[in-house]
């Protein structure tokens, strides 16, 4: 009897034991941070190091938990959900992190499909495009825990009250205790955009060499990031607004993230007189990690001290901000 309960005890002690195996290339060698629910409820927060692109973890946590890894400067990589007895494999790139090849449980195989499938979307950062489909899913999968993990970590509605309409549509079941606990967790972890820009140091078109670009100066500055899989007319919408500006009174900047330079000169070649920039290394350059780009079009207004004024994707709205900071034309 007694040996009986000691090897109910050892099951349930080694239930809770995960391991992960990452690949990533371009993860390369360096301290990472990691984030999930222990196995007692406790939030473990841990740093670890990735070897030639290579990250092995081990721990203990509840079950199931979202895990979550940042890279050295604690800009997200990566998410995965884990269960105790789950052995997870990993392999991709980390500039593809919506392609990846995932072996572990069915929550998380079924999760990287939908990802996988909608990968455009998710690309893009397209809400408009993927919503639907999240509901759509939701709708017809009320008791599984991927519809969870697709309302709280990629549901993003213009009402954040549709997330808790959505979430009510989910049976209990499905919506377990540690995984809505590790989601707190990480939204507290989340890194807060700056408001404030002084300089930055940018690859400038003409030159085709590095230059530092003062934000802080005599007038106020509107900075437009861009990328090729924006949609031509919504860029050159943003760009014509840009064009109505008094060069004068507002410096004015645009800013390619994409992670090649092949397209650039192509794309700004009908572009304003001001000067045009390119940020190698996309959003993960550490220049614009602070400000926390993660989309395109994003249209950030500073005022002549470089604090932040507009932030947002509407063109419109950030030239007539920057009208009345400067008297119009």
């Amino acid at each position: 009897m007694c040996g009986c309960l000691a090897a109910m005890m050892l099951a349930s002690c080694s239930n809770s034991k995960f391991s992960a195996e990452i690949n990533l290339k371009g993860l390369g060698n360096q301290r990472v941070h990691i984030i999930y629910c222990g196995e007692e409820g406790n939030i473990v927060d841990t740093w670890d190091m990735a070897q030639e692109d290579v990250l092995q973890l081990e721990g203990k946590c509840a079950s199931p938990s979202m895990l979550m890894i940042f890279n050295s400067m604690n800009v997200p990589v990566m998410r995965l959900v884990v269960s105790g007895g789950d052995n997870v494999k990993v392999t991709g790139k980390i500039i593809e992190n919506f392609d990846l090849k995932v072996e572990g449980s069915d929550i998380l195989k079924q999760w990287n499909d939908f990802v996988v499938k909608h990968k455009t979307a998710y690309k893009v950062k397209n809400s408009q495009m993927l919503n639907p489909e999240i509901e759509k899913f939701v709708k017809a999968n009320r008791n599984s825990v991927v519809s969870t993990l697709l309302v709280l970590y990629d549901y993003q509605p213009s009402d954040p009250a549709q997330v808790d309409k959505l979430l009510k549509m989910i049976d209990d079941s499905a919506k377990p205790e540690h995984l809505l606990k590790s989601y707190n967790a990480m939204k507290t972890k989340e890194m807060k955009p700056a408001t404030e820009v002084k300089n930055l140091n940018l690859f400038e078109h003409e030159s085709s060499d590095f230059e530092a670009v003062n934000i802080v100066g005599d007038k106020p500055s509107v900075i437009f990031f861009w990328d090729k899989v924006m949609e031509n007319s919504k860029r050159k919408a943003i760009v014509e607004e840009l064009k109505m500006l008094n060069k004068a009174k507002v410096n004015v900047i645009d800013i390619n993230i994409d992670s090649d330079s092949a397209a650039w000169s192509h794309t700004i070649a009908n572009d304003g007189d001001w000067k045009h920039y390119w940020v190698p290394g996309s959003m993960m350059n550490s220049e614009v990690i602070r400000l926390q780009v993660k989309s395109t079009p994003t249209i950030i207004v500073t005022n002549a001290q470089g604090k932040q004024q507009y932030r947002g994707d509407d063109g419109v709205k950030a030239r007539q901000m920057l009208e009345s900071m400067t008297g119009g034309e």
